[in-house]
């Protein structure tokens, strides 16, 4: 056994203790007496181990050395698959406030963690014109708009369609 499953069991052993004592005591002054006797060996019996904790030096490792933690990379795989499914919608939604029609799709990698984006890719092919704006660069404007939303090269976010 642990030292904290010691600990745990010794507490629920005084407070056990209590609860017997005081179910066998009558009512009385000198009963009285007694709980707030055996109140304060319950405080003790807590306080006691956390003091020897604080003299010491603690490491939390020890602390969770009986469980095994393991990584679902699967898990993990799916969380980071669902942020990008998320950045591809934000995307795709910022670009339609202008131009309708825009699909967004996503090349990125996790390292550490941390998202890294290798290319965006904007499919215009759905792209509705509108009937002011027929003399602008789609494409160019299209690449301003997602460097503007997100830090990336030009050269990384690929329009066509």
């Amino acid at each position: 056994m642990s030292d904290i499953s010691i600990y745990l069991l010794s507490v629920v052993g005084v407070v056990f203790l209590l609860v017997v004592i005081e179910l066998v005591l009558p009512d009385s002054k000198v009963s009285k007496y007694i709980k707030s006797i055996y109140s304060i060996f319950i405080v003790v019996v807590i306080i006691t181990p956390l003091a020897k904790l604080i003299k010491s030096d603690w490491d939390w490792n020890n602390f969770f050395n009986d469980t095994n933690y393991t990584i679902n990379q699967n898990y993990i795989d799916n969380v980071n698959a669902q942020n990008v499914e998320n950045l591809e919608r934000e995307i795709e939604e910022y670009i339609n406030k202008s131009y309708e029609g825009a699909k967004v799709s996503i090349s990125a990698d996790f390292i550490n963690q941390e998202l890294k984006l290798n290319y965006i890719f904007v499919d215009l092919s759905d792209l509705g014109i509108i009937e002011n704006s027929q003399h602008i660069n789609y494409y160019t404007a299209v690449k301003e708009l997602v460097g503007n939303l997100v830090s990336i090269d030009e050269k990384r976010i690929i329009v066509y369609g």
